[in-house]
């Protein structure tokens, strides 16, 4: 019997300790502390990319560690989203806590206190009055209007006057606006991570896709979203004149396809260089169409400068080479003196030379590439330290023989160095990090055919048995100068025959039997576009306004009361006793308080 009467009493007594603590301070403190780091985590960060870049940047064990963590996708990952949805829980607890006594503090003002309530006020200052009961409680009334108080002179049970006198009434409003805000902030968090989308993942309906080589018609039904979800994040690279009505948005290891509720035409791109060559901006014309193909809007997007249509944002967010022709001149070092191979090909096709010895593989095509004027011979010019060498070609070469790999540049545009003009080709080993280069002189026409002509017959000299002299290479050189129909001036031949035999050093340690130059391009650009629908971030910003009010209120807001309690005094009078007291300030409330008496003693 005992022990039901316990179980009884006890279990109110432990809700309202649950209670208690999901509404104490502490608690959202914590919560609150949790929800930062998170947030600097993802900041820092870099969300939602592909794991393989993640893989590169930290190495295998830090990116098991961060990927168990679920940093990759901090703001959608469950325990992100956990804290948040208890943070509103113990937010909205706190409120439901206190509310209701904040709003009866703001109704009902403690006009007419208990004497052990006034003598208890930090603040306390006395004066004297020789001024009728009337007369003493208008000054007092006029001093505490001038500065800023709403008065009003109440009567006390014993008979005597009370002026009682406040301002900042409803300073709790502050508490309750950032408690509201912090809520409705969380709310729309947890709106823009999805929900519906995470809660298929974990039941299964939903199963990202890993392999990013799938065609679109071949990727199943299970990793497409409906154009009617609730909020997405996605990307889609877009070549110039095509169409698409769907996006990539990336999962985990995986992706899914998201439907898009329009369809977007990319119709033309255009990117601007600073003269260091580094993008300037770079934006894209697009149209918007119905699904039945009707267009419905035409406009721009920039960086910083994205397309609002119906609550979906389009960022412009990168751009890339899409397959533009790249014509290169292929150079045999066993036979110099031949003329070269002509190559057309694009970013991303593979080809075969020397006897299929050597595979190419062409990884990127830029229309500006810095590097440092270091790296071939100049000085640091006026503003910076770089040089624009413009249109650079990379490509990957693999020897399937010995296995190595080579990656190598190269640049279509000749560089002057000391009135001479070169061209350069950069290469490393795979693993490697530093280039070094070849500056291959090019003489008075484009291209570096003098100089392969040129190396070709100082070959075919020493097979003859001639020996080095300078005597053979200018000989040499100007039977190349006539073969190629390119001829020199004295000067113009003593600077390519001393560039020449520099760069014939330098080939020593070129691991390859070929020299591939970049001779001209057709360019088509491809535009990458982030499209983002994020429906929670209008309550987003109804909290944030709530926020700042409410964080204002309750630094320059205060609620100050003061009280003056009038009696009779035999030998001086009326006596006035000044109690007050403040929400917070209290050194500059203490401050007025002295300055309130001054100005009350003066007018009495």
């Amino acid at each position: 019997m005992l022990e039901t009467q316990a179980s009884v009493f006890t279990e109110p007594l432990s809700f309202r300790i649950i209670f208690r603590v999901l509404g104490s301070m502490r608690l959202a403190v914590h919560l609150l502390l949790f929800v930062a780091i998170a947030s600097i985590i993802g900041t820092i960060l870099p969300q939602q990319e592909v794991y393989t870049d993640y893989l590169h940047q930290f190495g295998t064990f830090w990116f098991t560690v961060f990927g168990n963590l679920d940093l990759y996708d901090v703001y959608r990952c469950g325990w992100y989203m956990g804290i948040v949805a208890f943070l509103i829980f113990s937010t909205t607890v706190c409120v439901f806590r206190n509310a209701p006594s904040m709003l009866r503090e703001m109704r009902h003002i403690k006009s007419n206190p208990s004497e052990s309530f006034l003598q208890s006020r930090p603040e306390q200052f006395e004066s004297f009055s020789s001024k009728s009961d009337i007369e003493s409680a208008q000054s007092a009334t006029a001093t505490l209007s001038d500065f800023g108080y709403q008065a009003r002179v109440l009567k006390t049970s014993t008979g005597d006057s009370v002026i009682f006198a406040q301002k900042g009434r409803f300073y709790r409003t502050g508490y309750l606006l950032t408690h509201v805000g912090i809520v409705l902030f969380c709310a729309g968090a947890l709106y823009n991570a999805n929900l519906p989308l995470k809660w298929s993942e974990w039941t299964g309906t939903v199963h990202p896709e890993k392999n990013f080589d799938l065609p679109l018609s071949k990727i199943p039904q299970s990793s497409w979203l409906s154009s009617t979800s609730s909020a997405f994040r996605g990307i889609i690279t877009i070549p110039v004149g095509q169409t698409v009505n769907a996006m990539f948005e990336l999962v985990g290891d995986g992706f899914l396809v998201q439907h898009l509720p329009f369809m977007l035409r990319l119709d033309a791109f255009k990117v601007t260089h600073y003269s260091n060559g580094l993008a300037k901006d770079f934006v894209s014309t697009i149209s918007l169409y119905h699904h039945d193909g009707k267009k419905f809007k035409t406009g721009i997007v920039r960086v910083n400068h994205p397309m609002s249509v119906d609550g979906v944002q389009i960022y412009q967010s990168s751009y890339s080479d899409s397959a533009s022709k790249l014509n290169l001149h292929n150079y045999l070092l066993s036979a110099p003196a031949l003329p070269p191979a002509a190559i057309s090909t694009s970013v991303g096709e593979h080809l075969k030379t020397f006897g299929s010895q050597y595979a190419i593989s062409i990884t990127d095509f830029k229309t500006q590439n810095v590097i440092p004027r270091k790296a071939v011979g100049l000085s640091p010019g006026p503003d910076h330290g770089m040089i624009n060498m413009g249109p650079t070609v990379s490509y990957l070469v693999n020897n399937d023989r010995d296995h190595t790999r080579i990656i190598l540049k190269s640049y279509m545009k000749a560089f002057s160095r000391h009135g001479e003009a070169y061209r350069l080709i950069g290469f490393r080993e795979n693993g490697s990090s530093a280039y070094h280069y070849l500056t291959i002189p090019q003489g008075p026409k484009d291209g570096i055919h003098l100089f392969m002509r040129y190396l070709g017959d100082l070959e075919q000299a020493a097979r003859n048995g001639e020996n080095a002299s300078k005597t053979v290479f200018i000989s040499n050189l100007k039977k190349a100068e006539a073969q190629t129909q390119v001829y020199l001036t004295p000067h113009e031949r003593d600077d390519f025959l001393q560039s020449s035999l520099k760069v014939m050093q330098e080939l020593r340690a070129y691991p390859l039997p070929f020299l591939t130059v970049f001779h001209d391009y057709d360019l088509h650009w491809s535009a990458g576009l982030e499209i983002t629908r994020y429906p929670g971030m209008k309550v987003i910003y109804v909290a944030c306004f709530a926020l700042v009010f409410g964080i204002f209120i309750l630094f320059y807001v205060p609620r100050r009361r003061i009280w003056i309690q009038m009696s009779e005094d035999d030998d001086k009078g009326r006596r006035l006793k000044l109690f007050g007291d403040s929400s917070r300030n209290e050194e500059d409330f203490h401050r007025d308080m002295e300055e309130l008496n001054d100005k009350l003693q003066e007018r009495l």
